[in-house]
């Protein structure tokens, strides 16, 4: 038998349906904030708190390690690399040599996962002081035409000069959120298989190897350094800083920072330094890094220190724009002789006049990499790793207990809210044509209130079934819609209909605070960034939310259970009888909480034919891990649920069907798979 919450809803799930075809009026004036600037400044006090740096804590000895080792194993997890993939052969390819007067310099290609290649610069000396020699990685970072750019050139050459072999290898790009793929993903595998060609060379000393980049490939240096002991010295250029220093809420920075979950956990000063006991120098400028000397250098400092390795680490500003110019290379031999061949310089080392090639010579390099069948392939072999299987479930004990596992799957993919700081507002009530209609700010987490207007019978008595309705359209197209299965004739006919703007919606859209960041943000970046026009903000704030943690629809079910604490607190709400309706944008949320939270006795979600198969739906990075939108559907197979607009991509409907069935309530699941609109 179906759950007994269920049936008191039964009656309002035929009248909602037509929800789908709302229309109306414009909206009367019922919003719950004063102004733009009173919501404005309440998400970006939000933005600033789930940007605060997370504390850098000094440790030693076995507690350093201890700590070494599980914030890898964190990193690697957020990186979609835990466990480490399998080390294919590389299999290492490569083309016809250019020659310089200091080296030879030829492209290799190595596979990083099967039938995926990448592929880097070898600088080869012709004249080595020492065999094996010390060797350095250069990842190149976003130069225009990436490592063939003369300034990444002369590094290179010159450190081949030096008698290093060097290898610069490809930022590439790629990534796929929904299974947990993002540009680190690739980045870092990328550069622990460079790191494996390197040492496999007979020319290099497995025993010193270094690395050194700037901007995207300080980056990657920092990134490779914190988590491959292989590395004994780094230098990262114009790169560390606090994430916050490169979090703007109208704006993204390059997507390459952006990877899933990593600031639940720390901040890139603490990365940084993971790599200890490796020798790491910090070059910084005038962009984001310019406060870093002042700002978070001590606590590097502080852990080298204790841990009796002062001399392991250093950083050095210059006034300069965002670069990688002569001073800072010269620099960089100098860290490396010291850390590598033993040989302190006491200063910079100059760096000799340097002939690049011509940039076409080096792009035009080709080395062969057979099967090769792109970055893409990296996506099929992951989903066949460790994609989710769609479970043959066919009794209600199989079922609770595959519930159980998902409900903590989708917990742990949503994150966790702020702890929660307000309280409920009553901001006025009115009587409109025979229903009460009262204004509510709901708390939900840290200082957020969830707009809301509550509409009943204004001479009802007794306990209302409870109705709240979330759609992109927001609250007040919803109240000005008229008809027969209007939210307003729904509270005639004796519902208690909750309209809420859940982020980000009505009141709560972003597009808020267009044009008010730089008034509200009260902490002054290094290197601001501009506003993007308003229509890109959900995209700016999914690859913000990305690094918090957070997905945005982790937010709106965060919400959507504020708005039930609130309505379920009322005398007149019969817990008993609770519908939860998810249309547009926000309907995948909706069926995320009514997953999650069993007071919900019946929901009503069109997706409007979107899913994450078909990454039609907001990000939730690591989401394809455990399902898609049948596989959460299927948590309410104990209660009622009418879910329209199912995507083919999604899996069958059949399956869901034989789930409600299996657990004893075929009639408590309507489902329509090919409902376009809302």
């Amino acid at each position: 038998m179906c759950d007994a919450r269920a049936t008191g809803a039964t009656a309002f799930l035929a009248a909602l349906a037509a929800l789908s075809g709302l229309g109306g009026e414009a909206a009367p004036a019922t919003d719950v904030f004063r102004d733009r600037d009173e919501a404005a400044a309440m998400l970006l006090g939000y933005f600033e708190e789930m940007c605060t740096p997370k504390p850098f804590v000094c440790r030693t000895g076995d507690a350093f390690k201890a700590h070494q080792r599980q914030l890898r194993e964190r990193l690697l997890a957020c990186a979609g690399l835990w466990p480490l993939p399998e080390r294919v052969p590389l299999t290492p390819q490569s083309s016809s040599p250019l020659d310089h007067e200091w080296c030879t310099v030829r492209r290799i290609a190595y596979r990083l996962w099967p039938g995926v290649y990448s592929t880097g610069l070898l600088y080869l000396p012709k004249q080595f002081a020492e065999r094996p020699a010390p060797a350095v990685l250069c990842p190149h970072g976003h130069w225009a035409n990436g490592n063939a750019h003369p300034e990444v050139q002369k590094r290179c050459l010159a450190l081949a000069r030096m008698g290093y072999v060097v290898f610069s290898s490809t930022q590439n790009h790629y990534e796929d959120p929904a299974l947990g793929i993002s540009h680190q993903t690739l980045m870092i595998w990328n550069n622990i298989r460079a790191l494996d060609y390197l040492t496999s060379l007979p020319e290099a000393d497995a025993g010193r190897i270094g690395c050194a980049g700037a901007s995207g490939g300080g980056l990657q240096a920092q990134m490779i350094v914190a988590l491959d002991g292989r590395i004994k010295a780094a230098t990262i250029v114009g790169m560390t800083c606090d994430y916050r220093e490169i979090l703007f809420p109208g704006s993204h920075h390059c997507g390459c920072n952006h990877f899933p979950n990593i600031m639940r956990h720390t901040d890139e000063p603490e990365l940084s330094a993971l790599g200890l006991p490796a020798a790491v120098q910090y070059l910084t400028m005038n962009d984001w890094t310019r406060t870093f000397a002042q700002n978070n250098f001590p606590a590097v400092r502080r852990l080298y220190e204790a841990n009796g390795m002062a001399d392991r680490v250093e950083c050095h500003y210059w006034p300069t724009a965002h670069s990688y110019d002569k001073p800072k290379r010269e620099r960089t031999y100098a860290w490396m002789e010291k850390w590598l061949r033993g040989r302190d310089p006491g200063g910079p080392v100059p760096e000799p006049e340097v002939t690049t090639f011509p940039v076409h010579a080096l792009t035009g390099l080709k080395a062969p990499m057979p099967g090769n069948k792109g970055f893409g392939e990296i996506s099929r072999l992951v989903a066949k790793r460790i994609g989710y299987a769609v479970p043959e479930l066919s009794s209600r004990e199989q079922w609770a207990t595959w519930r159980d596992g998902m409900r903590a799957a989708l917990g742990e993919l949503l994150g966790k809210p702020l702890p929660r700081r307000d309280i409920l507002r009553s901001m006025g009530t009115e009587v409109r044509d025979g229903l009460s209609l009262q204004r509510l700010a709901c708390p939900s987490e840290g200082d957020i209130l969830v707009p809301a207007l509550l509409l009943r019978p204004s001479e009802a008595k007794g306990k209302l079934p409870v109705v709240v309705i979330c759609d992109s359209r927001g609250k007040g197209e919803l109240l000005a819609a008229t008809g027969q299965d209007s939210p307003s004739e729904l509270a005639r006919r004796g519902a208690l209909v909750v309209l809420s703007d859940v982020r980000f919606t009505g009141e709560t859209a972003l597009a808020s605070f267009a044009g008010r960041t730089g008034h509200f943000l009260k902490f002054k970046l290094c290197s601001p960034g501009g506003e993007g026009e308003p229509k890109s903000f959900p995209a700016v704030w999914q690859r913000n939310a990305m690094l918090w943690g957070r997905p945005l629809p982790a937010m709106a079910v965060t919400d959507i259970q504020a708005v039930l604490d609130a309505v379920l607190a009322r005398p007149d709400a019969d817990p008993a009888s609770v519908t939860l309706i998810g249309r547009g944008d926000v309907a995948v949320a909706a069926l995320f909480a009514a997953a999650l939270d069993p007071r919900i006795a019946a929901a009503d979600i069109n997706l409007a034919s979107k899913c994450f198969r078909a990454r039609t739906l907001p990000l939730v990075p690591f989401v394809l891990q455990h399902g898609d939108v049948l596989e959460f559907a299927a948590l309410l197979a104990d209660r009622r649920l009418r879910l329209a607009g199912v995507a083919e991509a999604a899996g069958a409907p059949q399956w869901l069907e034989n789930v409600f069935k299996s657990v004893g309530n075929a009639d408590g699941l309507s489902i329509r798979p090919l409902t376009a609109g809302r």
